[in-house]
């Protein structure tokens, strides 16, 4: 029987290791779908990070995608600090490597100073056998020496003073940002997190308990924002494909982070009757705006048809009738008739959404500030000229001036010789009602770092257009 039993433990001993090694090597496999990622990734940049690598998992079927996207989204939100410990450990700039071996350099070194799931051994031989014959001497000696010194390498980036280095941001967001932030050091590391998620519930058709149900089975953290009926969800990492997935299934429930639930709840304070909301898609102002106040028609713009059938389908989904959505270029003559209130959500270089796109934080150029805030100032005109009298919300996700103030300053002087005249409604009480923490600008509100609501950065601004007083003779 000892013999036997004897047996049986080396067996139970053998088994285990060889599932133990599988494990391991299966989940060393985020190297190589990371590596494919990021080389897909590198020669588009102009891509949407979030879709093309939603578009990518959906394809990976059977792999770790949470473990995936943390590691893509945790290279990119750091990628000057570790090409500043590439280039420590090598004496090599990244400009000097070969773009494939600098990927694979960057995640094995992602994986071994900022994430604690992997064996270093693993990541060191898993990133070597991912990278080609002539450089495997060169990757396998700069990463086993950041598996050896750790804890000097992990001291050197905290060190570090230079904040583009630091945060991985662009000096000309870094300056942007000194403007408004009362704290930068603070606003930077805000900016620099993993994002959390938003969802907002249709309370018509779900109550909260019943939603409190979902996210407990799904075993996902969560706490109440119950003044804006949402949930905020922690855990689902990167770009939230465990929390996307949910969503799908359990339905009534959408993103919107909080910051951009504030522009459909001001609009339903001041919108009487029919709303123009611009620039809509994918629709989640126009729809929580309607379930805030059912009555409002809604007329739901957009210049891009194939972006307008996701208002469409959105609305569908909510059976929503009150929306209408249109396909036209708001710049041209395109509307007629009163509306009470515009919702001008523009386009903009998303410099307050950094958390969700950290690709943005090395990607935003004084050429794509300059191009949107003309585009921006265009669109504020064409709304002005068309509307005789009412409100106008503009607000963009960035807090960089120049899409800011500056479009509002612009605008302001020049209407002031027009016929009507604009008055600048103080949104002060709104914020503080919700609990945002704010600066206040010339002419609108910029929406600073709040641990309580984790909201995106935005600026908004509410215009009152009145028919100035015709001179009496």
């Amino acid at each position: 029987m000892e013999l036997e039993q004897g047996v049986i433990d080396v067996k139970q001993k053998f088994w285990g290791a060889f599932f133990k090694r599988r494990k391991r090597t299966k989940r060393m496999d985020i190297i190589k779908y990371s590596f494919r990622f990021l080389i897909q990734f590198s020669i588009s940049p102009g891509k949407n990070l979030k879709l093309l690598l939603s578009d990518f998992l959906d394809k990976s079927t059977g792999q770790s995608h949470q473990g995936i996207t943390r590691a893509v989204y945790g290279v990119i939100r750091r990628e000057s600090a570790l090409d500043y410990v590439i280039h420590r450990l090598s004496r090599r700039t990244s400009g000097k490597i070969d773009a494939d071996v600098l990927i694979l350099l960057r995640i094995g070194i992602y994986l071994l100073v900022y994430s604690q799931s992997y064996p270093d051994y693993a990541v060191v031989n898993e990133a070597v056998r991912m990278t080609r014959r002539r450089s495997k001497g060169f990757v396998n000696a700069v990463l086993r020496r950041c598996a050896g010194e750790k804890e000097i390498i992990t001291a050197m980036l905290e060190q570090i003073r230079e904040p583009h280095i630091k945060y991985s941001t662009a000096p000309l967001l870094i300056d942007y940002l000194k403007r408004i932030a009362p704290d930068l050091k603070a606003a930077l590391e805000y900016l620099d997190r993993e994002p959390v998620f938003h969802i907002r519930i249709d309370g018509n058709n779900y109550a909260y308990d019943e939603v409190k149900e979902v996210l407990s089975q799904a075993g996902l953290g969560f706490k109440e924002l119950k003044p804006f009926e949402t949930f905020e969800v922690e855990g689902a990492g990167g770009s939230g494909v465990r929390l996307k997935n949910l969503l799908k299934e359990a339905g009534y429930f959408y993103f919107q982070n909080t910051a951009s639930q504030l522009v459909s709840i001001i609009a339903s304070k001041y919108a009487a009757g029919a709303v123009l909301d611009c620039c809509t898609a994918p629709g989640a102002k126009s729809v929580t705006l309607s379930l805030l106040n059912p009555g409002l028609k809604i007329v739901a713009n957009d210049i891009d048809e194939q972006r307008l059938l996701m208002v469409k389908e959105f609305c569908a989904s909510y059976g929503i009738a009150s929306i209408k959505p249109i396909v036209s270029d708001i710049r041209a003559v395109c509307f007629k008739g009163h509306f009470d209130l515009v919702i001008l959500d523009a386009p903009c270089t998303s410099s307050g959404t950094l958390r969700k796109n950290p690709d943005l934080k090395l990607k935003i150029t004084r050429e794509l500030v300059d191009k949107n805030a003309e585009n921006q100032y265009r669109l504020l005109q064409s709304v002005l000229k068309n509307l005789s009298t009412g409100y106008i919300l503009y607000s963009v996700c960035s807090f960089i001036t120049d899409e800011t103030e500056g479009v509002l300053g612009r605008t302001v002087q020049d209407i002031q010789a027009a016929e009507n005249k604009i008055v600048i409604i103080d949104l002060s009480s709104i914020l503080e009602e919700y609990g945002f923490a704010y600066k206040k600008g010339e002419y609108g509100f910029y929406l600073l770092p709040n641990e309580g609501l984790n909201n995106d950065l935005f600026y908004l601004s509410l215009l009152k257009v009145e028919e100035a007083p015709k001179n009496k003779l």
